[in-house]
């Protein structure tokens, strides 16, 4: 069941499921005028829908709340919304966070 090939088929499964929610919406709307509210609803749904993941993993732990700077990513959620508002570049925010993370588990 864990075979690399099973693996293989369910990342390209999810990739092409991922890809395709995408692009029909848009393929079938092209050209077309949505209303105001529907346009804002699509354009801030990605960010809400990230804030509630990034929310859940590192602050929920095993169905308990957890707080504390002992926990390696709550330091890595700090240096990226520290990044995102100094520097507002996608790059630097994603690998600057996973950096923290990865430098403070590395170190122990």
């Amino acid at each position: 069941m864990n075979s690399p090939w099973f693996i293989l088929m369910l990342i390209a499964a999810s990739a092409l499921l991922t890809y395709l929610l995408r692009f029909l919406p848009l393929a079938v709307l092209r050209g077309q005028r949505m209303r105001p509210t529907l346009e804002r609803l699509l354009r801030n749904m990605p960010v809400g829908i990230l804030t509630a993941l990034v929310t859940q993993s590192v602050f929920l732990k095993n169905g308990q709340l957890t707080w504390g700077l002992e926990d390696y990513q709550v330091h890595g959620l700090i240096a990226t919304l520290a990044l995102a508002i100094a520097t507002r570049r996608i790059g630097l925010i994603v690998f600057g966070g996973l950096a923290v993370v990865g430098l403070l588990n590395w170190l122990g």
